[in-house]
């Protein structure tokens, strides 16, 4: 029987907890203990262990609300040079804390470019939990990375069965199980009966690649999120404005507004030269550059929802794209 060398990462978070109580589901990550890479694939069972040859590669384990930019450009190059250096691998898992793992995936997928599956999975209940889906989503991850049908999609994020597009998924639930949803497309795919199905294609997607002249330590340009609200005065945006922002993303009101305090915050930015990016705070529908925004010089963030828009932009001012490139890559589906 073939068995698929797959390689799995694991960097902490909820799959990797155990804690004092299996009915605990809330207090494990401030009491709880850390597992790990061989102990979650020692929850498998044997037989399904069995099916993979699994190589552990080290990186340090965090909660994922201890996540940085700066450990997922690590992250990142420890990927590129294990498929680098490891020619007979079918795929990559990494295994992560839900908290930020869309905003993992999505920065993976703008920056790697490896010829093999890697896919990003976590847990919503801790591996001690009664019925903890880690082991189940673990498999799933490992069934996707070693599909010959999930090369060239770019990175995926597997959850309770299902596939997403790394660039789409969004936590859309703090406890439920049903927590990564892809509200705009969907799904990408499935898993169903061991076996995985793609039910659409996928465009091309955004892609910024490794900055050229980052290495480790390297400046990162600051970028925050702005999250409007009725009355908001925009003195955050100014605050961030004077703390060295670089760019700023709005997660504006649906369907992509802010107030007229908000407005005029902006376009001070705008003035001082900083990138200003207009997002919604909705769970679903894009942001279109409208009129109004092409005029004070604002962009759109399309379909990426703040935290992804906010990552693109970050890489983009890192590779020196201009608000034209930049505006382009938003325009992407």
């Amino acid at each position: 029987m073939h068995r698929p060398v797959i390689a799995i990462i694991s960097t902490g978070g909820t799959i990797a907890r155990q804690a004092m109580d299996p009915r605990d589901t809330v207090d494990y990550a401030e009491i709880g203990t850390s597992l790990g890479g061989s102990d979650l694939l020692a929850a498998l069972p044997e037989d399904v262990q069995a099916r993979f040859v699994v190589r552990g590669i080290p990186f340090s384990s965090c909660d994922s609300v201890e996540m940085t930019l700066s450990r997922w450009f690590d992250l990142a190059s420890l990927v590129s040079q294990t498929v680098a250096t490891q020619p007979d691998l079918a795929g990559v898992v990494i295994t992560h804390g839900t908290s930020s793992l869309e905003e993992a995936a999505c920065f993976l997928d703008l920056v790697l470019d490896v010829p093999c599956p890697v896919v990003v999975v976590g847990a919503q209940r801790p591996a001690s939990a009664i019925s903890a889906d880690g082991p189940a989503n673990l498999y799933a991850a490992l069934l996707v990375a070693s599909a010959p049908q999930a090369a060239g999609r770019g990175v995926l994020v597997v959850s309770n069965n299902e596939i997403h597009a790394a660039q789409e998924v969004t936590k859309a639930s703090t406890y439920q199980l049903e927590t990564f949803r892809s509200p705009d497309f969907g799904p990408v795919g499935m898993i169903e009966a061991n076996r995985v199905f793609f039910g659409r294609g996928m465009g091309p997607r955004r892609h910024i690649g490794w900055p050229q002249g980052y290495g480790p330590g390297g400046e990162i340009p600051r970028v925050d999120i702005c999250y409007s609200h009725a009355g908001a005065d925009g003195v955050a945006i100014r605050a961030f404005a004077h703390a060295g922002a670089r760019g700023l993303v709005s997660a504006g009101m649906l369907p992509g507004m802010c107030t007229p305090a908000e407005n005029a915050a902006f376009d001070a930015a705008v003035a001082q030269g900083i990138v200003v990016v207009q997002a919604s705070a909705g769970y679903c529908g894009g942001v279109v550059r409208r009129q109004e925004l092409l005029q004070r010089g604002i962009l759109a963030a399309g379909h990426m929802r703040p935290k992804q828009a906010r990552i693109l932009l970050a890489l983009a001012l890192m590779g020196g794209a201009d608000t034209d490139a930049i505006q382009s890559l938003y325009d992407m589906p």
